[in-house]
């Protein structure tokens, strides 16, 4: 079994992880206006390709 060499304090890792999700901001890079409808042929094309590697 591998112990740690080190203990680490768990509530001031975890307040470190909400103030760093709290401050972390979206993507704007990956805001797109896609059509709903593009995006449901997009996956049906991908289902069918799926299906036909399959068979």
């Amino acid at each position: 079994m591998i112990r740690p060499m080190e203990k680490y304090d768990l509530k001031k890792i975890l307040k470190a992880i909400e103030e760093d999700k709290n401050h972390q901001h979206p993507d704007e890079n990956q805001h797109k206006d896609i059509p709903q409808e593009a995006i449901t042929e997009l996956m049906i094309d991908n289902l069918k390709r799926k299906k036909r590697r399959h068979d």
